[in-house]
């Protein structure tokens, strides 16, 4: 009897389900899911006396870190997420019954697909075998339906094929590469032997386990950012260079929090060309500045700062021979008004004769109260688009606005309009922070 799944014949979960009775059950897998082991947990506990399970080396010794199980396979449809405690919580309680015995290979790698099962009056027209492609798994089973396609034989106990099956896991059973115990590599490279059945029921009750709100919401930052946090750990170049800022006045003055925010906006430039430093008023959003512009003075590129003239000197006085607190960081760079940036009012400035800032030097661009250049029908916004534009065609630029927290969805249209920047705005705020502290307690 063909089983694949798709046929009129019976699907690989009715068969087991309709065809077992009191008896013994031996089954080889490469990997299962909570919902494939649940379903075969319900389907034959109480009717089976005994159980002999062969898993594949599910997790790889030779792995840095302990990786953890594929358990849902990828499934995280609505139906899943809400049957899935109740499934973890049967799996549970079926691997920790006394009759059901399971080893798994190492260091082989298991295809093996085989489901055996021998009544217990030894009536050959009652055992059956199923062998083929079909993992303990959902897909496998055919408990949801999927794009894949699977190719098993059934038949029953009078096919000498059954017969030569046993034997078969028999000598599976006792070979020395069936293990009771698995072995797991930490990421100091030590290992240790763990038994597979306890390992495995430690890792479902993973999923039923009851978090609280808080670590829900570090987990949800984990997601936002984690990925970009560990990624960073192992960049050499950036980690030298960020070396160099940390040993600057400016960087040292800021709080933790605003040094996190700093060292966030240079990935971001770093990535994107373009970063948002939206925090709230207050929160120093100057001094974060002064330590990105140091970063990328630094890298050789010039700094270009686009303020209202009412705001200069909140800036200028950073500057070098001003006799700052930054004074040794020696600050360099240009300051420009928003409302001095037509073309006839930049030639009044005497610090460059490249009026424009249209030479091939690398440059970065700080927008100071960038909110101000929302309106795209204003001169201002037209002036300050001219001289990016201008600015880009000749040199690479990053772009760092710096603005106050906005609710209004159409104000960030701003950012979007600057063709020759490759820039995606991120927001850089505390949520961030939060994330770097937490970063490690989910990556294990």
């Amino acid at each position: 009897m063909i089983l694949d799944n798709e046929n009129k014949e019976l699907k690989v979960y009715e068969f087991i389900d309709q065809k077992t009775r009191s008896g013994s059950l031996s089954l080889v897998t490469g990997y299962f899911t909570v919902g494939g082991l649940a379903f075969f947990a319900k389907s034959t506990f109480g009717k089976v006396h005994n159980y002999r399970i062969v898993l594949g080396d599910i997790v790889k010794d030779d792995s840095y870190k302990t990786r953890g199980l594929d358990l849902l396979n990828n499934d995280i449809s609505v139906v899943s997420a809400f049957n899935l405690r109740a499934d973890a919580t049967t799996a549970v309680e079926f691997l920790q019954k006394e009759n059901v015995k399971l080893k798994t290979l190492e260091p082989n790698f298991c295809h093996a697909k085989v489901y055996l099962y021998q009544h217990e009056d030894h009536d050959r027209q009652m055992h059956y075998f199923i062998s083929g492609s079909s993992n303990l798994t959902e897909a496998g089973l055919r408990l949801t339906k999927t794009n894949n396609i699977e190719l098993n034989v059934a038949d029953f106990g009078a096919n000498l094929q059954h017969d030569a099956l046993v034997k078969w896991f028999d000598s599976l059973w006792t070979r020395p590469q069936a293990h009771e115990t698995k072995t797991l590599t930490d990421v100091s490279g030590a290992k240790r032997k763990v038994p597979i059945k306890q390992y495995l029921i430690d890792e479902i009750k993973k999923i039923y386990r009851e978090y609280t709100p808080r670590e829900i919401y570090l987990k949800v930052l984990f997601e936002l950012f984690g990925q970009q946090l560990l990624l960073e750990k192992n960049d050499p170049r950036l980690n030298r260079q960020i070396g160099r800022l940390e040993a600057t006045q400016v960087y040292n003055a800021l709080y933790e929090f605003q040094r996190k925010g700093a060292l966030s906006l240079i990935k971001m430039l770093e990535k994107y060309n373009g970063a948002v430093l939206a925090d709230a008023v207050g929160l120093g959003k100057t001094w974060s500045a002064l330590a990105v512009m140091k970063f990328y003075q630094m890298q050789g590129r010039e700094i270009v700062l686009l303020c209202p003239k009412k705001l200069e000197h909140n800036w200028r006085i950073y500057k070098k021979n001003h006799d700052s607190r930054f004074e040794k960081d020696a600050l360099e760079f240009f300051i420009r008004y928003h409302t001095d940036l037509e073309p006839e009012r930049m030639q009044k400035y005497t610090d460059r004769s490249d009026k424009y800032f249209t030479n091939d030097k690398p440059k970065l661009f700080v927008i100071d109260e960038s909110h101000n250049l929302r309106n795209d029908k204003s001169q201002r916004y037209v002036a300050d688009h001219l001289l990016l534009t201008m600015a880009t065609s000749s040199s690479p630029v990053k772009f760092f606005p710096q603005c106050k927290q906005r609710n209004r969805q159409n104000e960030n249209r701003y950012y979007h309009h600057f063709p020759n920047v490759k820039y995606l705005p991120i927001v850089a705020d505390t949520r961030f922070l939060s994330s770097c502290k937490c970063a490690d307690i989910w990556e294990q």
